[in-house]
């Protein structure tokens, strides 16, 4: 008896002990981790994508510790894992890449802007999708549903919070997956080939449900991270459908094993449990319904047919998500709506906007409205000529997201506004909207008497070639504020007119590096040879994005 209830305690110690050790390497590992790299690697201190600048910045430095190469490699290495394991019948080969194709999500516990910064890194792994199309992340979003669901019914009873759902999946993952460890051990111990007893009798794979489950909830937790202006990045939804797929593909994989070296006694247990946990038979059809489609049979029993069963439902969540989930079933309501329908959506919205007491609610109203697109630039227009100043800066703010040149008449006449944010606005709105036609509208506003405005307007027509640029950008180069002559020296970028590279050079030598990178930068945009031997100088600059960003220059710029 003694030496029984030593061997049970011995194994529930190890099951716990394993346990304890991944829980601390998926959710507490990452903050050490990512504080670690953060103090290690530097890394620029900017959102990376937030405009076309900062995306240049972006490129700038991947292609300098040549991020890109790394993150290629890694990827279509995690791939051949996976493709290996499933080849080959080595399990452990494509659940080590369904790890690593997960490890990316992590990526999420780096609170930082600049999206390889700190953790972030792991976002160069997914560096393929996101150079195919960003929007292709959220072809993972349906996995959201369970939640969403159980949010649902949660918020019936009047609970609204998150952790409800986050404490439920993420505790039922680490007890379920404690439980399946100390039962394998247990039966390790015992000397039986099949683990068919305790948590076995309602999985067959409860390690793996225990993880599937584990990783569901740290997604959730994920959600509720909060960045600082953070633009870019691989999210977490479909790092996580294709891992748990390729993990249920090894769980397949698996039983094809079993049911070789085991035959009549592992087809007894497979018949007495559940594959992954107990679901209502009509179920169980639903998804074997593609297979039996394609085979003519309930289950896998070759390697091809695993991986066809496992690809197809991959690829049918991923349609899924981007038909559904991709911006939300309300957006989703609204792509299928007559126009007739979504027109009337819109002065629903607008209304409603228009009665809104709360500031912070109207904004995200307006926003809403904007997101119907070219429909909603008649509403807005109008709300543009309302009497209420508000609702006027309001309208602007929306149709500068929409950046429509239906709006841009609009907007032009909005300029000569008595309130000074509705003009500031309206400078934006246009700037957005990126047409020519929106040059004789702002060359009045560069003796606008408020400064801001101004600027805008000076932006704005650099962008669209204006030579008057060069003579109004002196008035904002000799600002005090950094911030103000780093914008002065990119319009001179935009403007990317070669008379305009003796000015620019001129701010190499300015006090703070944001100015001097600005320079730097604008420098490469306007792409004259003559600044060849300026940049050379910034190569020795005790600033190390100036020195990134001049040797990437350098590169790219003709020589003499």
């Amino acid at each position: 008896m003694s030496s029984r209830v030593v061997r049970t305690g011995s194994l529930l110690l190890l099951a716990v002990v394993f346990t304890v050790g991944l829980t601390f390497a998926t959710l507490e590992l990452p903050y050490y981790v990512d504080g670690v790299l953060q103090n290690t690697i530097v890394t620029p201190n900017a959102d990376s994508h937030v405009d076309a600048i900062s995306r240049l910045k972006t490129e700038l430095f991947m292609a300098h510790f040549h991020v890109r190469v790394i993150g290629y490699a890694g990827f279509f290495l995690l791939i051949g894992l996976i493709v290996a394991g499933f080849s080959t019948r080595r399990t452990g080969l494509a659940a080590l890449g369904a790890v690593g194709v997960m490890l990316p999500a992590f990526a999420q516990f780096a609170g930082v802007m600049f999206f390889l910064a700190g953790l972030g890194v792991l976002n160069a792994i997914w560096l393929p999708v996101l150079d195919v199309s960003y929007e292709l992340q959220n072809w993972g979003l349906v996995i959201r549903a369970p939640n969403d669901l159980l949010r649902w019914v949660l918020g019936e009873f009047g609970v609204h919070s998150p952790w409800p759902t986050i404490i439920l999946f993420t505790g039922a993952g680490i007890l379920i997956f404690l439980l399946g460890v100390y039962a394998w051990l247990t039966a390790r111990s015992r000397g039986k080939a099949v683990a068919d007893f305790w948590v076995y009798r309602i999985s067959r794979h409860p390690q793996y449900l225990g993880w599937i489950l584990w990783t569901y909830g740290a997604f959730l937790l994920i959600q509720l991270m909060r960045y600082p202006k953070r633009s870019w990045g691989i999210g977490a939804s479909l790092p996580w459908l294709i891992s748990t797929m390729v993990i249920i593909g090894v769980a397949l994989m698996e039983e094809l094993r079993m049911r070789r070296h085991h035959g009549e006694a592992y087809e007894t247990y497979r018949r007495s449990a559940p594959f992954l946990f107990p679901v209502p038979r009509f179920v169980e059809r639903v998804c074997a319904a593609p297979f039996r489609l394609l085979f003519k049979k309930d289950r896998p029993d070759r390697r091809r047919e695993v991986a066809a069963v496992v690809g197809l439902w991959t690829v049918l969540l991923m349609v899924g998500s981007a038909a559904f989930y991709a911006g939300g079933l309300e957006r989703t309501r609204v792509r299928l709506a007559s126009p007739e329908t979504r027109a009337a959506m819109v002065q629903e919205l607008v209304a409603e906007l228009e009665s809104e007491p709360s500031a912070r609610r109207q904004y995200q109203l307006a926003m809403d409205v904007a997101s119907f697109g070219e429909p909603a630039v008649d509403p807005l227009v109008a709300l543009l000529e309302r009497e209420e100043a508000s609702l006027r800066v309001l309208a602007a703010e929306a149709l500068e997201a929409l950046g429509s040149r239906r709006a841009v008449p609009a907007l032009c006449r909005a300029l000569s506004d008595s309130v000074e944010n509705v003009r500031y606005r309206s400078v934006m709105a246009l700037n957005a909207s990126g047409t020519p036609e929106t040059m004789a509208c702002l060359s009045p506003l560069l003796d606008d008497p408020e400064n801001h405005i101004r600027f805008e307007a000076v932006k704005g027509l650099a962008r669209l070639g204006a030579d008057v640029v060069l003579e109004r950008v002196p008035e904002f180069l000799a600002a005090e504020g950094y911030w103000t002559r780093g914008q002065a020296v990119d319009a001179l970028g935009d403007l990317g007119a070669e008379s305009a590279v003796p000015v620019v050079e001129a701010y190499l030598t300015d006090e703070h590096e944001w100015v001097r990178r600005s320079a730097v930068i604008a420098l490469l945009r306007i792409g004259s040879a003559t600044a060849r031997p300026a940049l050379e100088g910034m190569l020795a600059d005790e600033d190390f994005e100036v020195r990134i960003y001049a040797a990437e220059a350098l590169k790219r710029l003709p020589s003499e």
